[in-house]
């Protein structure tokens, strides 16, 4: 039995739902909380049966008594949801795997998660695991072979954290981005196109714009210094990108391929973010060629005119 908690955050992806579902069953876990945000009031004919297939398809696995399945009855959408469901776990929980219907886990990722979340529970630098590596898939070559890293940046393809941790900085709406606006940004004195991007995406959090969950916890994280243990090889692999996916995501690595870790594990020792890996990540998300940048870095070149 797998000791550590899961969660699994679904909509309306029932193929992708039940192929990540049989996944996580597997490995036989003691718990798995399902959450299910409610429908749309815009939803389409479309929408609206794919909704219902996926709760069908939930409804189906109650017989496995390690599943807690909470359908919300209106929507929460993708700003407050995760605060929504991490309330409540962490209500039982000191610890928790994150998945969505859209990240498809190899098996070895569950088993990285555990021993991460034991290595670094009471490790003040350490705050966010991930199991996904956006590199080619060589990264371990040119970091000494080591099975992991550590970057300033978070990923939400397949990811851990402690409540302790998530509640000491999570916050759906940022409160403090006036306060700490100046600081925040002085962290990007380098790569200008990282600083318009984070400042771009931070700002309109602050000011209540619709803007993905995931951005309040990534400024969090970077503001205070605080580092994501990476898996060196990646095992996550997304499948949402076929099916109408809630979110546009990153296209470029809709063909990552992903792969079993091997155990056991050669420890990085030494705390600091890993500037090869970063610095990928900098080209990839940050850097002006990327049409993101480009095309924000125009939003903010006409709204100053």
């Amino acid at each position: 039995m797998f000791k550590n908690p899961i969660l699994l955050l679904t909509f309306k992806r029932p193929f992708e739902t039940k192929k990540v579902l049989e996944q996580i069953l597997s490995i036989k876990p003691r718990t798995l909380y399902i959450f299910q945000d409610g429908k749309k009031i815009n939803f389409k004919k479309k929408d609206i049966d794919q909704y219902n297939k996926t709760t069908k398809l939930i409804q189906s696995y109650q017989k496995y008594k390690c599943i807690k399945y909470l359908k919300f009855k209106r929507n929460i959408g993708q700003r407050f949801l995760a605060k929504k469901v991490l309330d409540i776990v962490f209500k039982k929980e000191k610890e928790i795997i994150f998945l969505e219907d859209d990240t498809f886990p190899e098996k070895s990722f569950f088993k990285f998660c555990s021993l991460m979340l034991k290595r670094y529970e009471k490790n003040n630098n350490v705050y966010h695991i991930s199991g996904c590596n956006l590199y080619d898939g060589t990264i371990n070559k040119k970091i000494n072979n080591k099975s992991f890293l550590f970057s300033k940046y978070p990923h939400f393809w397949g990811w851990a954290t402690w409540k302790n941790k998530w509640n000491k900085f999570y916050e759906a709406e940022i409160s403090d981005w006036d306060k700490n606006k100046k600081k925040f940004l002085n962290l990007f004195q380098v790569n200008k196109d990282e600083k318009r991007f984070f400042e771009f995406y931070v700002e309109n959090n602050s000011k209540g714009k619709h803007i993905g969950w995931d951005i309040p916890w990534a400024y969090k994280l970077i503001l205070n210094k605080k580092l994501t243990v990476t898996s060196a090889t990646n095992s996550i692999k997304n499948i949402g990108f076929q099916s109408d996916p809630t979110g546009k995501g990153a296209k470029k690595f809709r063909n990552l391929k992903s792969f079993n870790l091997k155990f056991p594990l050669k420890a990085e020792n030494i705390i600091i973010p890993n500037s090869i890996y970063d610095d990928f990540l900098y080209k990839s998300f940050y850097h002006r060629k990327n049409i993101a940048v480009r095309l924000i870095n125009k939003i903010i070149k006409i709204l100053k005119n």
